[in-house]
């Protein structure tokens, strides 16, 4: 159905004008303070050979080069948080929010099957996660320059769908909790408390034996390892975020199809 596939975009287009706006900022900004973290290469070297390993697993090891920088300011903390805030809110609303809202009824009321209506809607999330990475990219790879904060593009843009990916991934699991439940604020929660349970197991992992089996269950492992600001996109990881997201949304699916809406 093309038209709600539409209004749901009409009606996520201004949080994703201001989203947008506050990103191309924020990765601005970060662009602009490079060249005094690259005059500062010796003293910040020496500060991440003082930080503890969880940290340098999270940031990498290396601060003062553009690749480095950009993983550990950018792809590292900052994109993480706001993909994951955006993707995970729009998936606990998508389904949960409209049933929340009394709005579901309304729209179930029209000629749309169901499975039509979470295909629009996880729809319109891919294109608006979509369409802030490639401000992401836009942003860096204008603003980059003229501070020397420069990768090849194709790095670049590898590392902004991999944040898009595991963006999607979160959002995935919101949207399948959100299904399964009709609680808004249950999919916020579970699915944020999985996101930061992840981030910490990957970040701990490597340095606690006995965590290592965990690490392959987060998401947060098949992101940045390799780095594809450096190595360029890792195939295998791709299939396994794919996996993830397609997971949720079968869920989302087999979950939303059988539970009775009136209850």
């Amino acid at each position: 159905m093309i038209g709600l596939f539409a209004k749901t975009l009409r009606d996520q287009r201004r949080a994703l004008i201001g989203w947008g706006i506050g990103l191309a900022a924020v990765a601005a900004t970060y662009a602009a303070f490079y060249p005094s973290i690259e005059n500062s290469a010796a003293d910040f070297t020496g500060y991440l050979e003082k930080l503890p390993e969880a940290v340098r697993n999270v940031i990498g090891a290396d601060f003062t080069t553009p690749a480095g920088y950009l993983r550990s300011e950018t792809f590292s903390l900052l994109g993480p948080i706001l993909f994951l805030v955006f993707a995970i809110g729009a998936g606990a609303r998508a389904i949960a929010g409209e049933e929340e809202d009394g709005t579901l009824d309304l729209l179930l009321s029209t000629p749309i099957r169901r499975r039509q209506l979470l295909v629009d809607k996880v729809g319109a999330m891919v294109v608006t996660a979509a369409a802030l990475a490639a401000v992401l990219f836009l942003t860096l790879s204008v603003v980059g320059p003229p501070f020397d904060l420069t990768v090849p593009p194709v790095d670049l843009a590898s590392a902004c769908l991999m944040l898009l990916l595991v963006g999607l991934a979160f959002g995935a699991i919101a949207f399948a909790v959100g299904c399964a439940t009709g609680h808004r604020g249950l999919a916020l929660g579970v699915t944020g408390a999985f996101a930061v349970f992840s981030y910490v197991t990957n970040a701990i992992a490597p340095s606690v034996d006995a965590l290592g089996w965990l690490r392959p269950l987060s998401p947060f492992r098949w992101y940045l390892h390799p780095d594809p600001l450096v190595a360029g996109i890792e195939p295998v990881n791709v299939v396994v975020l794919l996996g993830v997201v397609a997971a949720g949304y079968v869920v989302a699916w087999l979950t939303f199809d059988q539970r009775d809406l009136a209850a």
